[in-house]
């Protein structure tokens, strides 16, 4: 989740602004213009469970004028904003956008003493690089506050930790969502197949049987094993584990919706010993004690 606000500015009698969160450490340079216009902080407010926001994040949504959240905040943490701030919804889903991303960006220029909450951390796959962009571009001083992102936290709520010093000594990050584009290419499943790193993969559940076939394809073992998570971190929380074979079908018949994150590396298989977060529903279609995965030291 990130957060956006634009800090009130208040004008003083020589024709500067006073500025509420400055501090000596902010560099952005400031035109009159851009003064009355307000600061923005992107901010990165956690994967769902609303006590895993920054404290500097909950500082700033506690002087909010608006806030302009998306679907995957935690609706108590709209109740941490002053009870007189405005609250814009901007969320997205899968086939339904309640405003373009162009919109939101335009909306955040536009707007002054706001709050912008996003889900995880707002540069990392919460297009936070792009908001930050437009409001470079139009002149707008921002800072970047960064969150809890659910492609740790998630895992960490499911009992995978996404590094082991004897399983896994690198993990990839990476979205479920491809947009290929000469700026944006896409994905190459088959060379992440034989990185040996932990993959975590955001948003992909509509496209994990696809993700799963060009895995296989590119060589990683099919008996790997995998995990669903679906709502990681709130008591809603889902887990999903089998084989890279067949973790897609299983995601399908258990009917798991997004929100998700998917992990897939030997890592999954310590969920067996670790799964902490007892909210959580654990739903195994076969223990995955008894799957033979490379240097897997745990599994029989």
């Amino acid at each position: 989740m990130s957060i956006t606000l634009y800090e009130r500015a208040k004008a003083e009698s020589e024709g500067t602004a006073e500025r509420t969160f400055q501090r000596p450490g902010d560099t952005v340079p400031q035109s009159h213009e851009q003064s009355s216009r307000g600061r923005v902080f992107l901010v990165g407010a956690g994967p769902g469970d609303p006590e895993l926001v920054t404290l500097k994040g909950l500082h700033i949504l506690r002087r909010a004028d608006i806030v302009v959240y998306d679907r995957l905040i935690c609706p108590d943490l709209l109740d941490e904003a002053p009870s007189q701030a405005e609250r814009v919804f901007v969320g997205k889903e899968s086939g339904h956008h309640s405003m373009k991303q162009e919109e939101i960006n335009a909306l955040l220029i536009k707007l002054a003493q706001q709050v912008r909450l996003k889900g995880g951390d707002p540069f990392v796959f919460g297009r936070g690089g792009e908001e930050a962009l437009a409001l470079a571009h139009a002149g707008i001083p921002f800072e970047v506050v960064p969150g809890v992102s659910s492609a740790i936290a998630v895992p960490a709520y499911a009992g995978i930790p996404v590094t082991h010093r004897d399983l896994a000594s690198s993990v990839t990050i990476v979205t479920g969502h491809e947009q290929s584009s000469c700026l944006s290419p896409a994905v190459n499943w088959e060379a992440l197949a034989m990185s040996g790193s932990t993959l975590v993969i955001l948003m992909g559940v509509e496209t994990l049987s696809h993700i799963t076939q060009r895995l296989l394809a590119g060589g990683l073992h099919p008996d790997t094993p995998a995990a669903v998570i679906q709502q990681g971190t709130v008591p809603q929380q889902r887990v999903i584990t089998d084989t890279l074979l067949n973790i897609a079908e299983r995601a399908r018949a258990a009917k798991i919706k997004s929100p998700t994150v998917t992990v897939i590396g030997s890592v999954v298989a310590l969920s067996d010993f670790l799964a902490w977060f007892q909210e959580g529903v654990q739903e195994n279609a076969s223990p995955l004690a008894g799957v033979s995965s490379p240097n897997s030291p745990f599994l029989a």
